[in-house]
C-alpha cells in the first residue's frame, strides 16, 4: 500500500491548489497510516470535462491531459472486482452485500479508492505494453464507469461523501 500512497499524478496546468481553495468539495483528500493521500476525484473531473468540451482546445488545452489520473469513485471497484482485477476482503465483500456504510476517510475505503487508480494506471500500462497505444486515464474510466452504470445488478460499496 506504502507504493500507491505515493501515486500521484496531477496535470501540473492545473492548480489544484488553487481550485480546492475556492471549491471545498474539491479537498478530496486525507491521512492514511500518517501519510497525506490525494485523490482530489472531482478536481480531475474538471480538468478532463474542459478538456472533453473544448476537444483538447482553448480553455481544455492541456499538454499534460495523460497525468490525470482515474477518478476515485464507487462504481469502478465494483466493476474491477467482477472483472476479477481487484479482489476484496471477505469482511468487504459482506459490507458491500449488506449495503452497510463504508465510512469515508477510513482506512477500508481509502485503501480501496488508492487500489483502484493503482489497478486502472496497471490497466493502462498493460494496454500500451501490447498495444503500442496510448490509452489515457480519463478515457479508460469513462469506458469502465460507463460498462459499470449498465449493470444494474452490480454491488458496489455505500461511502457518504461529497467526494464521489
Amino acid at each position: 500500500m506504502d507504493n500507491i500512497i505515493q501515486f500521484r499524478r496531477y496535470p501540473d496546468s492545473m492548480d489544484l491548489t488553487l481550485i480546492s481553495q475556492h471549491f471545498p468539495g474539491f479537498r478530496d483528500h486525507t491521512v492514511y497510516r500518517g501519510h497525506q493521500v490525494f485523490l482530489y476525484k472531482r478536481a480531475q473531473i474538471f480538468a478532463a470535462d474542459l478538456w472533453g468540451s473544448f476537444k483538447g482546445q482553448q480553455y481544455g488545452e492541456f499538454n499534460d491531459i495523460e497525468s490525470v489520473m482515474m477518478f476515485a469513485d464507487y462504481i469502478v471497484p465494483a466493476v474491477l472486482q467482477q472483472l476479477g482485477v481487484l479482489k476484496f476482503s471477505i469482511a468487504l465483500s459482506h459490507a458491500i452485500m449488506a449495503n452497510v456504510e463504508i465510512h469515508s476517510g477510513s482506512e477500508e475505503e481509502v485503501e480501496l479508492r488508492a487500489c483502484l487508480v493503482h489497478a486502472v494506471e496497471e490497466i493502462r500500462e498493460s494496454i500500451h505494453r501490447k498495444s503500442r497505444k496510448q490509452v489515457l486515464s480519463v478515457e479508460l474510466d469513462l469506458w469502465l464507469w460507463a460498462f459499470g452504470i449498465q449493470c444494474f445488478s452490480l454491488q458496489h460499496h455505500r461511502t457518504l461523501s461529497i467526494y464521489y
